[in-house]
C-alpha cells in the first residue's frame, strides 16, 4: 500500500512540474504526424497512359477521315524548380507514343459503292514541355506551358510501313493540367496536350498535300519527387 501511495505521489509531483514549466492556458504539445515537403529544386520520374488523336483537317476529301483515340503510354524525367510563394518552374523530357486510330471510306471501282476501312498511325515522339505550376501547401497543383516534340518513328501498324517521310520532324504546341502530389513525393497528374502546327508533310503533287494533322494527347499518370520530405 505505501508504495503504491509513494508512486502516485510522484506522478502527481511531476504532472504538478510539467504543468508549471508551461505558460498558462497552453495545453501539452502533441506529436507532429504530417512532415512537410522541404521546398528546394526537386528531380523526378514521370510515367502514365496517353489517350491519343489526330485532329485532320483534310478538303481533299469527299468522305472526311474519321478518328478514334489510341491507348499508347509516356515516360520521363523532370526538374522541379521553386519560383517562389507558390509558383514552380517544371521543364521535362518526355518519351511519348502517339498517333491515332483512322477509318476511312475505300471506292469499290469499277464496282458501284464503297468500303470501310481501319488503319493506325504510331507517332513517337521526344516531348520537351515547359510548365508553369502554381501548388498549394495541401500539394494540389495546376499547370500550363508550351511544349515542343521532336518526331523519332512514325508507323502506318496496318500495314507494318515506314511512314515518317509523310510527317514534319517537329511539332510546336501547349498543354495543361491538374495534380496532386503527396508529402513523400508520389502524386498523380493528368494533362492534355495540343498540337499547334500541322504536321503533316504529305507527298509532292498529291491532293493529300491540303490536309492538316494536328497532335491531341490526353494523358493520366503518376509523378515521383526525388527528396520531397526531406
Amino acid at each position: 500500500m505505501k508504495k503504491i501511495s509513494l508512486l502516485a505521489l510522484m506522478f502527481v509531483a511531476a504532472a504538478s512540474v510539467n504543468a508549471q514549466d508551461r505558460p498558462i492556458g497552453t495545453t501539452p504539445s502533441t506529436p507532429t504526424l504530417r512532415t512537410e515537403m522541404s521546398v528546394t529544386p526537386r528531380f523526378g520520374l514521370k510515367g502514365g497512359v496517353n489517350l491519343a488523336t489526330l485532329e485532320i483537317d483534310d478538303d481533299s476529301q469527299s468522305n472526311p477521315l474519321e478518328t478514334n483515340n489510341k491507348t499508347s503510354f509516356n515516360a520521363g524525367v523532370f526538374a522541379n524548380i521553386p519560383l517562389g510563394g507558390v509558383l514552380r518552374f517544371q521543364p521535362e523530357v518526355v518519351y511519348s507514343r502517339q498517333g491515332s486510330k483512322i477509318q476511312f471510306q475505300q471506292s469499290n471501282a469499277p464496282l458501284p459503292g464503297t468500303t470501310t476501312e481501319n488503319t493506325e498511325l504510331d507517332l513517337h515522339y521526344l516531348n520537351v514541355p515547359l510548365m508553369l505550376q502554381v501548388q498549394t501547401d495541401g500539394g494540389f497543383f495546376a499547370e500550363v506551358g508550351p511544349q515542343i516534340g521532336f518526331l523519332l518513328t512514325a508507323k502506318d501498324e496496318t500495314d507494318d510501313e515506314d511512314i515518317k517521310d509523310l510527317f514534319k520532324k517537329t511539332d510546336f504546341g501547349g498543354a495543361l493540367g491538374l495534380g496532386y502530389l503527396s508529402r513523400v513525393g508520389l502524386g498523380v497528374n493528368a494533362r492534355y496536350a495540343m498540337g499547334f502546327s500541322n504536321v503533316f508533310e504529305g507527298v509532292a503533287g498529291n491532293d493529300t498535300d491540303e490536309a492538316k494533322y494536328k497532335n491531341r494527347v490526353l494523358s493520366i499518370g503518376l509523378v515521383y519527387h526525388f527528396g520531397a520530405n526531406k
